[in-house]
């Protein structure tokens, strides 16, 4: 899948709404699936073209667990659960969901970035001690 600029985004949904071109035709020509192309376009029918504006968003702990159980307790669709939050692709919370349940039930919160070279010296000194342990 291609990542697509606020244009193609635009153009896409001006082409399914103004010019009648469909999933199929719009995914060959952007180079998405056509899934894709019918959440972008349902998402700014709903949020408006501001919902392109929208730089990268972190999403809080609370926040991805009240979206989770909207899914796993209230038994709502998760497409319609991101399409009502805003969320820029409906994977988003089908990952959280996967990592949610992989992870025992926690929601994790993944660090951004590289890790500083003090957290690389202690994962590499875990290890050494992790081995040395495995040996005896």
């Amino acid at each position: 899948m291609s990542k697509l600029t606020k244009k193609d985004k635009l153009n896409i949904y001006k082409e399914w709404t103004i010019e009648n071109k469909r999933s199929t035709y719009l995914s060959k020509k952007y180079g998405i699936g056509s899934v894709s192309i019918k959440y972008l376009v349902s998402l700014i029918h709903r949020h408006g073209m501001d919902i392109l504006d929208k730089p990268h968003t972190y999403y809080s702990a609370q926040f991805k667990l009240e979206a989770i159980n909207r899914v796993l307790v209230n038994h709502e669709a998760a497409y319609s659960v991101s399409l009502e939050l805003g969320l820029k692709s409906q994977g988003m919370l089908i990952n959280w969901i996967r990592s949610y349940k992989e992870n025992g039930y926690n929601v994790v919160i993944k660090r951004k970035g590289r890790r500083t070279r003090e957290q690389r010296a202690r994962e590499i000194e875990r290890k050494k001690t992790k081995n040395c342990v495995t040996r005896i």
